[in-house]
């Protein structure tokens, strides 16, 4: 059997509450109990808990109960806006791949227009042709 992670194809998502006996096997929960707590010992670094905090707020603030469930209140676009802007993030950072040239160009303009400078980067910068990590055509 298989025992790599892979949380997507989870049949019992139990990893918050009390049922975590409850897990499989190949859990992180059970598996990876060494980086669970490295990765909670970072949120004693007061730069990450704020982010986590500011990130759990933000989280809050952008669903709506409505009768169907819960939904979006706003694209995610605008979401890491606001995010941003309660961090005080000045300047955001873009990598994209070559096909997602436009919409690396629009999500610019809308980052732009809510007053962020934008850098970027392409995937392709450096042409570094993929035979140099054994791909051919």
């Amino acid at each position: 059997m298989n025992k790599k992670t892979e949380c997507v194809k989870c049949t019992k998502v139990v990893c918050r509450g009390e049922h975590l006996d409850q897990a499989p096997s190949n859990c992180p929960i059970k598996t990876r109990q060494d980086a669970i707590q490295r990765a909670l010992a970072e949120y004693n670094k007061p730069e990450v808990k704020e982010f986590a905090r500011q990130a759990s707020i933000q989280e809050f603030e952008c669903y709506v109960n409505l009768p169907e469930g819960k939904t979006l209140r706003n694209p995610r676009v605008e979401e890491v806006a606001q995010f941003a802007k309660k961090m005080g993030y000045k300047k955001l950072g873009i990598a994209f791949c070559g096909g997602l040239g436009d919409e690396a160009k629009l999500l610019t303009t809308i980052l732009e227009n809510r007053g962020f400078a934008v850098v970027s980067v392409r995937c392709t910068v450096g042409d570094i042709p993929k035979e140099t990590i054994g791909i051919k055509e």
